[in-house]
């Protein structure tokens, strides 16, 4: 593998390939910094790219693991299809809904698999839930939360480089967790986002997305707090689970009584991404998360960010 990103997520990326991930080898690294970059790839003993260009030309790399800022995503795939390269990129998958398409449509058209790193559905305690669902009988409307801290960046409150707020940022992990809980494509969204300590881009913002079945998911996303936390509810006829990711733990909670409380092992996500990726192209089997999923993802997104600028309710192309 060649990682292209070594800032602090993929610096993540690198430990746990470095520590060891099964199926997964890592020989050569990226970073716009160069003198850090270098120096990561000598205490590593790791071949190192100033331009990541240069990274896809090895001969030693099959496939590529993109982690950079979303507005270089779509060049970097675009160049890697190109080379033969298989792909796993950072959510988002894109800025836009057009960029993603041209990326899905290219890496298909070169017979290049491309995987989106939704890391949240490989989130243990998220999986669990989706397994107990129907002990709440029919579910009737989903509830996902998601609230960090301030941006620790400048550029993610660059829109040219961002390409969003935290609807793009954060939120692309809840459009995609609620199209694998429910198996179903949100076909509406009704959106309100605020700027409370950013000027170019949203840190605040509540959403409302309506599923084919008819059925409403309400969407909070924010980084305006002082804490992290990541919290997905069901709420069903026969009762409600409420699966805490901080905690690791999935309550079951019927009338005003809490029925059921059930720790779950909890893991690092990007370990099973890695593994889960290697996997598919190994046994050559359609990746887990599509670029497909990536780009449903991103709409989700960009439909959010019209119904905004709108003021109303807008379908999801």
């Amino acid at each position: 593998m060649g990682l292209i990103g070594l800032g602090r997520h993929g610096a993540r990326y690198a430990k746990h390939l470095l520590d060891g991930v099964s199926g997964c080898r890592l020989v050569a690294v990226s970073r716009q910094n160069a003198a850090a970059g270098e120096q990561f790839a000598k205490d590593h003993g790791l071949a190192f790219s100033a331009d990541w260009r240069d990274l896809l030309r090895r001969s030693d790399v099959q496939a590529v693991l993109v982690v950079t800022p979303p507005s270089l995503n779509r060049e970097i795939c675009l160049a890697a299809a190109k080379a033969g390269k298989a792909l796993l990129i950072e959510k988002p998958l894109a800025c836009s809904t057009a960029e993603a398409a041209e990326m899905v449509a290219a890496a298909r058209a070169a017979g290049v698999p491309l995987m989106t790193a939704q890391t949240l559905r490989f989130t243990p305690v998220l999986r669990r839930l989706r397994e107990r669902l129907d002990a709440i009988g029919p579910v009737e409307f989903f509830s996902l939360c998601m609230r960090a801290e301030r941006p620790p960046h400048a550029w993610l409150d660059q829109k040219d480089k961002a390409g969003g707020g935290v609807v793009l940022e954060i939120g692309i992990h809840l459009f995609d967790l609620l199209r694998y809980l429910t198996g179903r494509e949100a076909v509406e969204v009704r959106a309100e986002t605020a700027r409370r300590h950013t000027t170019q881009v949203e840190d605040l913002a509540h959403l409302r997305f309506t599923l084919a079945s008819g059925a409403s998911c309400f969407v909070e996303l924010s980084r305006v707090s002082g804490g992290r936390l990541c919290r997905a509810e069901a709420i069903g006829q026969k009762g409600q689970w409420l699966a805490d990711v901080g905690t690791s733990t999935l309550t079951r909670i019927e009338g005003w009584q809490v029925a059921e409380v059930e720790s779950v092992p909890d893991r690092p996500t990007i370990e099973p991404v890695l593994e889960a990726f290697a996997r598919s192209l190994m046994d050559k089997t359609p990746m887990p998360v599509s670029g497909e999923d990536g780009l449903r993802a991103v709409a989700m997104a960009e439909a959010a960010y019209r119904s905004a600028a709108l003021g109303k309710p807008v379908e999801i192309g």
